[in-house]
């Protein structure tokens, strides 16, 4: 048994329901890929679900990579990265989003959403 987290105990959020920001950063970071443009950082998922650094996102499918896009910027006064951030599931070869996943916190245990 894996222990990655199944897509279908992922909650559901709708995109329209997204904060404008992040609306924006998601039509960007997928017109982008489309294109073939890196967004920032490309990741195997290969963390496991009890390490201590939050649960992994669900097995990737065949021929994807997990890329994440940050939303916004911190608050802090040297400026950082923020907290708000997009994992999408990226086909390699096709260049197709296969799932998308939001979190207002990305520093939190089991705080994705499956946009969809």
């Amino acid at each position: 048994m894996s222990n990655r987290i199944q897509i279908s105990r992922i909650p559901i959020k709708q995109r329209s329901l997204l904060p404008p920001e992040a609306q924006a950063a998601l039509i960007d970071a997928k017109n982008r890929l489309r294109a073939g443009s890196a967004v920032r950082g490309q990741f195997g998922n290969n963390r496991g679900a009890y390490d201590g650094d939050g649960s992994p996102l669900p097995q990737l499918s065949a021929g994807c990579v997990y890329q994440e896009v940050q939303v916004g910027e911190s608050s802090d006064p040297k400026p950082t990265d923020g907290k708000k951030r997009f994992v999408i599931e990226f086909h390699t070869s096709s260049r197709q989003v296969k799932n998308t996943y939001y979190t207002e916190n990305h520093y939190l245990k089991f705080s994705f959403f499956r946009i969809v």
